[in-house]
């Protein structure tokens, strides 16, 4: 089981987690819940059950009321075997899985689950996108934070079409390489076949380029404006929304130290 947590001082999340390690996608259970077809074969998506539980501590705010769930992860599998294939597919069918990826988060938005989107891929891993939705609240300011960055952005521009940009924020994350975003503000439920190919491109450009692995996250400011981040290495899609994965229980932590301070007298 696995929970969030709200600090009450700082209004950051934590999400308490003993979670197995290994490939995600080895770790699935049942039946998939959809199939799309791709390239000579077929795309399945899987429902996660064992992530983005309640807290029974705090979480009691309205955000959550309004929620139908209190979080949600799928993967969307193009391989069942353990293979890592990305690399190698063409421009065209990165455009498509860009598509998929953008349907099904449309059709995902009929249920209420949350505004809280990342959807990763590690490049040199199993063949698979991580999609978690989270009902946590949003930073949602009156002005798009990603058309704000982008009027300054300046000689950190890395690639440009008419459409996508590609550039190194001013204030980088740890592993951050650079983000990738629409010129015009485009959420990522509205992407189309002509962004969705210059954005295939690019990816192509930086999978040839830098040869240890890398992680890209598709992100959506709460103005709806999505975004690319491309990391060096592996990420997980939970920390990508900016939630510390902490893999302990504090009370199980108090009570062993309480345990120690007490032990002999």
């Amino acid at each position: 089981m696995e929970e969030f947590r709200m600090d009450p001082v700082d209004l950051t999340f934590d999400l308490i987690s003993s979670e197995k390690t290994g490939c995600r996608e080895c770790l699935t259970a049942g039946d998939a819940i959809k199939s799309i077809e791709f390239k000579k074969g077929y795309i399945k998506i899987y429902e996660m059950k064992d992530r983005v539980q309640p807290s029974i501590y705090q979480l009691e705010g309205k955000f959550f009321k309004h929620s139908n769930a209190h979080g949600y992860e799928e993967l969307i599998v193009e391989d069942e075997s353990h293979s890592a294939n990305f690399a190698s597919y063409s421009a065209d069918d990165i455009e498509k899985l860009l598509l998929i990826v953008s349907e099904r988060l449309n059709e995902l938005k009929g249920y209420n689950i949350g505004r809280n989107i990342s959807v990763s891929r590690y490049v040199n891993g199993h063949d698979y996108w991580d999609l978690v939705i989270l009902p946590i609240p949003k930073h949602s300011a009156e002005r798009c934070h990603i058309c704000e960055s982008l009027s300054y952005v300046g000689n950190r521009e890395v690639y440009k079409t008419e459409n996508i940009i590609g550039y190194v924020p001013f204030s980088p994350k740890k592993n951050e390489l650079l983000r990738i975003t629409t010129i015009k503000h485009s959420a990522i439920e509205n992407l189309d076949n002509v962004i969705a190919f210059d954005i295939a491109n690019l990816l192509i450009k930086i999978m040839n380029k830098f040869t240890k692995g890398i992680t890209f996250d598709i992100k959506q400011s709460g103005t709806e404006h999505f975004e690319i981040e491309v990391i060096a290495g592996e990420r997980d899609p939970i920390e990508a929304l900016g939630v510390t994965r902490i893999n302990y229980s504090p009370e199980k932590t108090a009570k062993k130290i309480s345990e120690k301070l007490t032990d002999g007298k």
